[in-house]
Order: structure tokens, then C-alpha cells, then sequence
């Protein structure tokens, strides 16, 4: 899906103090996440390499976007992973690409088989009748499709084979409407139907490293349709990491400058009335009138204080965006799931603005970081021009 997105005209700064008590929650978040990997078995050494690579997935750009005809990547070493996950992983994503299913599939999957099995293959059932990489039941209908006509196999045998139970996950991942948009729990819960379906989505930043480790990078990738070839994203696509730039303009007032040492995001010069994108699936956690004058139905001014009317995401793993200086009343609330590239509102110049941008941010874990490498290291760089 493309998003229509132009850029234009000129526009300031904004300073905005981070909201301490949402911190916290955020941080609070991630603790619980942290003890519920503990818990599924992960020695301290262990945690400690995929927290590792957790926050290298959060923080540093991957090169390149898979090229080509690409082939998976069986050799790659990841901290906390032995060598019989590593292959289950790889076996995954090739399956998604002999499937023609698009890179954003290939996160997904991984991701539901990291919280389900932790990417071990149990040939035997552990819970109730579960089985395999994605524990998908038998009783629930799983593996009754033979792979070819003379397989011979019970469903129980069929679905402990990697690559069968990978493309039956993928199989119905295709029905789903949307599914390369919404957030990573809801479709995950979709297809799997599991009692505890928010877990799938603290997996989604370690998937998204998996994936481009195996593949030179593809999370960063798109493809038109299905069965296109893997190409770089253009300014208004959803990667296979699930993101898209919120508004394509020139970046005017950088991360935190030196003159500007207190500027958390980046402003992208844009029209006023331009249509803001949320930049990934998420829900929405504030939706408000942020201005010292209390109105901001009304441009503001280098002498207001606050952020007009904003509206900010929690994501995955610790990751929020913010979008400050709307025209007017956000078109989303409090409490709503959003897709990626939904229209979150209008660029205006409420708050602590001179003339019409988008401020946008990027936290991890309450804590901002640049936007311009954030959003590069999910394949849709900030700044294009066209």
C-alpha cells in the first residue's frame, strides 16, 4: 500500500519535556517482559545476549534491504540462540520466501514461534495436544491437510516438521485482511488464537533482527505484491519491519542540536494540513491539547510552551512515537489500535511553533532517541524528498 505523501513549505522547533509517569509505565513494561523471558527458561547468561540484541534491533540501522534472489543466510551467529534455533529460524523465513509471502510475513512468524516455542521443534506435544515450532493443536484442526497426496503422516507428525508447520502458519497469516498493517499481536492471535495474545508482540524487535541477519537486511524491505521481488521501500510504504515514514518533507531542526540541546525529535518541513501517518501499528496512549495558552485550535508562537495538539503510540518492545502541532483535534483517541500509515491528523502550528511541521519522536524505553537513525534501521529513512 502507498501512501500519498508531499512535501513543501518551511517550518520550527518545539521543546517537550518527557512525561515522567508514562516513563515508568513504559519501563514498567519492559521489567515485566524481561521476567516473563526468565521464566520460559532463559539462563541470566542467555537473557542477557537477547536483551542484547533486543536493544541492537531497537537502536542501530541494518544496511541494505535483502537484494535480490537472495538466498537465507544458514551461518549467522546470534547471542542466546544454539545452533538447532538458529536453523528453525532460518527454515521459517525460507519457507515465507519459497511462499512468495512478503518479508513482513517472515517477522511475524518468527515472532509467534519465539513466544510458542522459544524456536525449539517439540516433537512431542507439551501442552495439551500442541506440537511443533508454532505448538499448533490437532484437536483445533492443525496438520489434518496432508503436504503432498501420498503423505502418509499423522497430524501430530506432520505439524512437528518445521518447514509443513511453517507454511500452514503462513497459509491462513494470508487470509487475514490487513494483515501486513496491524499490529503483530492482533494478527499473531488471528492465526494462532492463544490465551495470553499480547506476549507475541514483546518478540517483534528480535524477529525483525532475525530476519535481517538471515537475509542481508529484508524487515527493511517490500515488495508491491505478493510474489514481486524484494526492493528497498519508498517514501509511504510499509517495510517488512512494520514502519513508514509519518510525513515526507525535508528535516529542518535536527536531534537535540547544539543550539537546541533540549529539541528530543526532528521537525519535517511540510504544508499545513498535510495528513499525519502513524509511522507503525500501535495504540494510541495520548490524544490532548499540550499549550501554556490552553487553546490550540490557534497557531502558537515561539512564547507558547507545550506540544498543540499531539497525539503519541506505544509500539513493540519499549518503542513510542510522538506527533506534536496538529491543525486541529486529532482524528484518533485514547485507547485505539492504529495500522501503520493510518491518518493520525493534520500538520499545523499549535504549541511552541513558528510556522507549519510535523515535531516527531522517537523513545525507547521513555527515552528519546534520533529519529533519523531510528527510522532508518526499519527501512523508512526520514527526509526524502520524493
Amino acid at each position: 500500500m502507498a501512501i500519498d505523501l508531499r512535501p513543501d513549505a518551511a517550518a520550527p522547533p518545539d521543546p517537550e519535556s518527557p512525561n515522567r509517569l508514562r516513563k515508568l509505565v513504559i519501563i514498567g513494561i519492559c521489567v515485566f517482559a524481561a521476567g516473563s523471558l526468565l521464566c520460559l527458561g532463559f539462563t541470566p547468561m542467555v537473557f542477557s545476549g537477547i536483551v542484547q540484541s533486543m536493544r541492537d534491533s531497537a537502536e542501530n540501522a541494518q544496511e541494505g534491504c535483502g537484494s535480490l534472489g537472495f538466498t537465507v543466510d544458514d551461518d549467522v551467529k546470534i547471542d542466546g540462540l544454539a545452533a538447532d534455533q538458529l536453523q528453525n529460524a532460518a527454515t521459517i523465513v525460507g519457507v515465507g520466501q519459497k511462499m512468495q509471502v512478503p518479508p513482513r510475513g517472515w517477522v511475524i512468524a518468527l515472532a509467534t514461534a519465539l513466544q510458542e516455542s522459544l524456536l525449539h521443534n517439540y516433537t512431542v506435544a507439551t501442552d495439551h495436544d500442541s506440537v511443533g515450532l508454532f505448538q499448533q493443536r490437532p484437536s483445533s484442526g492443525w496438520g489434518n491437510a496432508p503436504a503432498t497426496a501420498t503423505d502418509t503422516r499423522t497430524p501430530t507428525q506432520r505439524l512437528a516438521d518445521p518447514s509443513y508447520a511453517s507454511a500452514k502458519f503462513y497459509e491462513k497469516l494470508l487470509r487475514q485482511p490487513g494483515w501486513n498493517q496491524r499490529r503483530l499481536a492482533d494478527v499473531a492471535q488471528a492465526v494462532q488464537i492463544s490465551a495470553f495474545p499480547e506476549r507475541y508482540a514483546r518478540w517483534e524487535s528480535f524477529a525483525t533482527l532475525l530476519v535481517n541477519r538471515l537475509t542481508k537486511g529484508a524487515a527493511n524491505g517490500v515488495v508491491a505484491t505478493q510474489g514481486d521481488p524484494i526492493r528497498c521501500a519508498a517514501p509511504g510504504q510499509i517495510t517488512g519491519a512494520g514502519w513508514t515514514v509519518p510525513a515526507l518533507g525535508q528535516v529542518g531542526s535536527g536531534f537535540r542540536p547544539p543550539d537546541r540541546p533540549s529539541h528530543q525529535g526532528v521537525d519535517i518541513i511540510v504544508p499545513r494540513f498535510t495528513v499525519i501517518h502513524a509511522a507503525s501499528a500501535g495504540i494510541v496512549i495520548t490524544a490532548k491539547c499540550n499549550a501554556s495558552t490552553g487553546n490550540c485550535d490557534v497557531d502558537g508562537g515561539i512564547s507558547v510552551k507545550g506540544c498543540g495538539w499531539y497525539v503519541e503510540i506505544a509500539h513493540t518492545s519499549g518503542l513510542t512515537t510522538r506527533y506534536c502541532h496538529m491543525v486541529q483535534r486529532p482524528f484518533v483517541t485514547v485507547g485505539q489500535t492504529v495500522v501503520a500509515g493510518q491518518p493520525l491528523g493534520r500538520v499545523g502550528s499549535s504549541g511552541n511553533s513558528s510556522g507549519p511541521h510535523l515535531h516527531f519522536e522517537t523513545r525507547v524505553n521513555g527515552e528519546a532517541v534520533n529519529p533519523i537513525p531510528f527510522m532508518a534501521a526499519r527501512g523508512a529513512p526520514l527526509g526524502r524528498s520524493g
